[in-house]
């Protein structure tokens, strides 16, 4: 059986960034992931300029295109734009993950989480291929968690989320997109967004009620105005679906000797989707904490606090305050909502 102080499950932004923060403190970790890299990862893949900040400046292999902000439509065409301080990004996030794990002296090892039990001073970790006994284990296994669901965390709310890939030339993208991120608030529930990448723009809807993100819901999406404006008519492809937390940090994101980071604890901005930056942040301090725990000693219930603490310092716990799903719940809701955001918008030209 083998030992060790941190075991990182998963290893996209959060678990990356938990494994760089444990190395750079040189506290004794392993990172898996079920799958080798690179390693396929839907996202509409854009990148906020305050990522930069936190991961560096990505390599040009890695970025599809450059992004200037987000541009917010509602259903009557209110439209905000909330540009950046300066450009972000968008990337293939198979890519992207691959670049941020080569950066590690130490890679993820291929293997399947099949089994988590609470020993009396640790954790027994089980893989496939492998027993694992740890201190601490952080859980960045995504939004379908397999740790946060063996530690008896509940799910926070998901939404259900679909998209498609529309190919495009590079000079047509930027000539109807202005390489905008739009975020379109027209579905019931949730949002759909256009995302210009380099020869495709990606196009999806994401809604936490039934029926309204899924394939027929992406067609109709396909359909409205303002997007076939975006995409001219092009035809999608490579439909794909999957899950999005909505409802901000789980209650418990540090269970016992468990912690949990990125979409596995539920760090999304529920009001956009955005999970990468807040992935990174929570995956670093998840490492933070476990670093300063095992170091400094002591009994493992200052483990939750000085996680709770990390979180709070990022901002990461404000993530639900708002209540998107109240904000969202339908088309003219959500445009009451731009208006008092480009009611904000004006006050803050003005002064």
């Amino acid at each position: 059986m083998e030992h060790r102080d941190v075991v990182i499950i998963g290893a996209g932004p959060a678990g990356a960034s938990a494994a760089l923060e444990l190395e750079r403190q040189g506290v004794d970790h392993i990172l898996i992931d079920k799958e080798a890299f690179p390693r396929p990862k839907i996202c509409a893949g854009v990148l906020t300029p305050a990522i930069a900040d936190l991961v560096g400046e990505p390599p040009r292999k890695v970025i599809e295109r450059r992004i200037r902000g987000y541009l917010l439509h509602s259903a009557s065409g209110v439209e905000v734009r909330s540009g950046f301080p300066r450009r972000g990004y968008a990337v293939d996030r198979t890519v992207f993950d691959r670049w941020l794990v080569s950066r590690l002296e130490q890679g993820p090892l291929l293997g399947r989480l099949v089994g988590l039990q609470q020993k009396a001073s640790c954790l027994e970790v089980r893989t496939e291929n492998s027993v694992i006994r740890c201190s601490l284990l952080i859980g960045a296994d995504g939004v379908n968690s397999g740790v946060r669901r063996m530690a008896g965390v509940p799910d926070p709310r998901m939404a259900t989320a679909c998209q498609a890939a529309v190919p495009m030339a590079p000079s047509d993208i930027e000539r109807l997109t202005g390489s905008w991120f739009h975020v379109f608030y027209t579905i019931p529930g949730g949002y759909g967004w256009v995302a210009p990448h380099h020869k495709r723009i990606l196009v999806g809807i994401g809604s936490v009620i039934a029926g309204a993100s899924g394939l027929l819901a992406l067609k109709r999406f396909l359909r409205h105005t303002g997007v076939r404006r975006l995409t001219k008519d092009h035809h999608p492809k490579d439909v794909q679906a999957w899950r999005i937390p909505m409802s901000g940090p789980v209650r418990e994101p540090c269970h016992g000797r468990v912690l949990l980071a990125g979409d596995a604890g539920g760090f999304v901005f529920p009001g956009t989707g955005e999970g990468i930056r807040y992935a990174i942040l929570s995956g670093r301090a998840a490492g933070h904490a476990a670093a300063e725990y095992l170091l400094g000693g002591g009994a493992i219930s200052r483990l939750a606090g000085g996680y709770a603490r990390r979180l709070a310092d990022e901002g990461l716990l404000s993530l639900g305050d708002v209540d998107f799903l109240d904000v969202l719940r339908s088309p003219k809701s959500a445009e009451g909502y731009l208006k008092r955001l480009t009611s904000l918008s004006r006050q803050a030209s003005s002064s």
